[in-house]
């Protein structure tokens, strides 16, 4: 299967191993485009994005895609590149990135980024229920009808700060697309990526104390579970790495973790 992959090579002396950049639901290898891959591509990383199965500009189709076909997509990518690399997961992504170090594929380092916690999103949907009712209701309406008709205001609010510019949330919903049904039930109560014997690989946790969709508990339970470095940024939403504001602390928090744990 051919996979779209966003290469943005490191400008100047590499400065430590490849980062693989994976995507969360309903979107694709582009939304790493903006800040990320730029941001560490000029610091010397070798910088990858893929878009999974049925996502972006990838071949299959998505409509019942499982979490162990993404986990297939990123292993089929990591395994092209030439040596272990930093998966850097978000959301949805940061959930497969656990599976893909759980099952045995090399990797030297695992940054989870509002990842979906081991457990799943069991306790999350209720925590949204209680708290943003009207998200849940708007991400009904994307998975069973399409972006076309989810509410710009509600989105912006779900994924990103006040500080994000409303024309990039339009943007960004022009791009948005259905997520496959079958995993929409697996991240409920997904089988525990259970951390693989050996020597421990090096796991960052970022999330924000103003997330619609995880709870901090979900970001807790990811770095307990992992045995990883946990920094929950105040006042960030979801869209760590595309928000206006917030993709830079982010970026910083893993910069100074990957020249801690992986050069």
């Amino acid at each position: 299967m051919t996979l779209e992959v966003l290469h943005v090579p490191p400008t100047g002396a590499v400065a430590g191993p490849p980062l693989l950049f994976i995507h969360g639901s309903y979107c694709a290898a582009w939304i790493w485009e903006t800040h990320f891959l730029p941001f560490f591509a000029s610091l010397g990383f070798d910088c990858h994005a893929l878009s999974l199965r049925g996502h972006g500009g990838s071949d299959g189709t998505v409509e019942w895609a499982s979490l162990a076909d993404y986990v297939a997509d990123v292993a089929q990518v990591a395994a092209a590149l030439d040596r272990p690399p930093v998966l850097i997961g978000h959301s949805m992504g940061g959930l497969v990135a656990q599976h893909v170090v759980a099952d045995g594929h090399p990797a030297c380092g695992m940054a989870l980024l509002a990842s979906t916690p081991p457990s799943g999103l069991g306790a999350s949907s209720l925590h949204m229920m209680a708290h943003a009712p009207d998200v849940l209701f708007q991400l009904g309406l994307l998975q069973s009808l399409g972006p076309h008709m989810v509410s710009p205001n509600v989105m912006h609010r779900a994924l990103f700060s006040d500080h994000t510019d409303p024309n990039h949330v339009v943007w960004m919903m022009n791009h948005l697309q259905k997520e496959s049904t079958r995993i929409t039930a697996e991240l409920l109560l997904p089988a525990r990526p259970w951390p693989p014997g050996g020597a421990p690989v090096p796991v960052l946790v970022v999330g924000g104390d103003a997330d619609k969709f995880l709870p901090v508990s979900a970001f807790n339970e990811t770095a307990k579970h992992w045995q990883g470095e946990l920094h929950v940024l105040a006042g960030a939403p979801h869209g760590l790495m595309a928000d206006s504001h917030y993709w830079r602390p982010t970026a910083d928090l893993l910069l100074d973790w990957l020249r801690r744990n992986t050069v």
